[in-house]
């Protein structure tokens, strides 16, 4: 006989992954904008995440980071209006949770 995990029923299955889809979805991200990339690091140094990896490709800019506790950040560039308030559009920095 062989040792190891048990074997999760159909039903279980199914309830695991509408619970895994319902954590995956949008409600659950946390995302903070900053108008200027430094603000950004700063923000994210205090939160005590560090960086890890870049992904570059033309215009788009994207860099990971990561805490202590292994949750993963990534903090992006987007080309979106500056502030709620006027029609001024620009870079905006976007960090949200993956």
């Amino acid at each position: 006989m062989m040792g190891g995990k048990k074997r999760l029923t159909k039903s279980q299955r199914s309830i695991n992954s509408a619970k895994f889809e319902d954590i995956k979805s949008a409600k659950h991200r946390i995302i903070v904008s900053f108008n200027d990339e430094e603000k950004a690091k700063r923000y994210l140094r205090s939160e005590g995440y560090r960086y890890q990896e870049v992904y570059s490709f033309k215009e788009d800019r994207a860099m990971l980071y990561k805490n202590f506790k292994n949750s993963w950040v990534k903090l992006a560039s987007k080309f979106d209006y500056l502030n709620d308030n006027t029609m001024e559009m620009g870079t905006v920095w976007v960090i949200e949770t993956i």
